[in-house]
């Protein structure tokens, strides 16, 4: 279980989102997981390269060799991949209802403090966590966070931006062959990319879709130091990145989704039917 949490502002205490924040605690995870996310890296030879980014995007029941992966280019660019399985009874309509709620602050929320709606998905790491316009994605999504599990880490401004990827090679064909299966899996035709408060970018993609077997599973991949530009995916130079920094970010990334399946049942519960900038 992971102890460290920011302080919340005591206006941020009183406020009734705090019990989600007190009354969940983080767990590690599985031994397993983490075997495949501080093991060696993969060979990069394995993996798909950021140029051929739309080969990653697979059909229900399709997989990479490793979908917990992660490598460093020749170039000095890097891969990192993760992947888990939700249990199979929940509702991944709760899960995409939080994904777009978190882009509101509270009412009560104090100016300077962040957003605790995003605070309580990592306790240890978030901080804010907006819609650029304060109205939807169109414009892009700012977020503030550190990715170390609260170990001293500063905290990086990314935005995210949004993109078609029929403008970077996504087909008809492509898209009729991943939509033919039968579990009325439908892939995104957009995809989102990352900026920060220093020289570099992330090329992303996720998918969040039904298993074989019964419930869905998420998948996400970053090819960190590209990004789409003008029809094509162009290497960003100056990005930072090591193995050190790879294991980091699929370690914060994969707790924290599995700390929100924990507490997303309650959350939706409370909130969902009341308005956006509910307390």
């Amino acid at each position: 279980m992971f102890d460290k949490q920011q302080k919340l502002s005591i206006t941020e205490q009183q406020m009734p989102l705090a019990r989600f924040y007190y009354g969940y605690p983080m767990h590690d995870l599985p031994e397993d997981v983490k075997a495949e996310i501080f093991g060696p890296p993969v060979d990069p030879d394995s993996v798909i390269r950021a140029e051929n980014f739309l080969d990653w995007l697979k059909a229900p029941g399709e997989y990479e060799p490793r979908e917990n992966a992660y490598c460093m280019f020749p170039d000095g660019s890097g891969y990192i991949a993760t992947y888990m399985r939700f249990r199979k009874e929940l509702d991944v309509k709760k899960l995409f209802w939080y994904l777009n709620w978190l882009n509101f602050h509270p009412k009560s929320q104090p100016e300077g403090t962040g957003n605790l709606r995003y605070k309580i998905w990592n306790p240890a790491d978030h901080w804010d966590h907006y819609f650029i316009n304060w109205t939807d994605k169109s414009e892009g999504i700012h977020t503030t966070e550190s990715l170390d599990m609260g170990e001293g880490d500063r905290q990086y401004d990314t935005i995210r931006h949004g993109y078609s990827l029929r403008d970077y090679g996504l087909t008809q064909e492509r898209i009729d062959r991943i939509n033919d299966n039968p579990y009325g899996y439908k892939l995104a035709e957009t995809a989102e990319w990352e900026s920060f408060d220093f020289e570099g970018a992330h090329l992303t993609l996720g998918q969040i879709r039904p298993c074989p077997d019964g419930g869905f599973e998420r998948r996400s991949v970053e090819w960190i130091g590209w990004r789409p530009k003008d029809g094509k995916i162009v290497r960003v130079e100056k990005t930072p990145c090591d193995e050190a920094y790879l294991r980091k970010v699929a370690y914060h990334t994969l707790i924290e989704w599995y700390h929100i399946t924990e507490l997303i049942d309650e959350l939706w519960e409370t909130y969902h039917a009341l308005p956006n900038d509910a307390d």
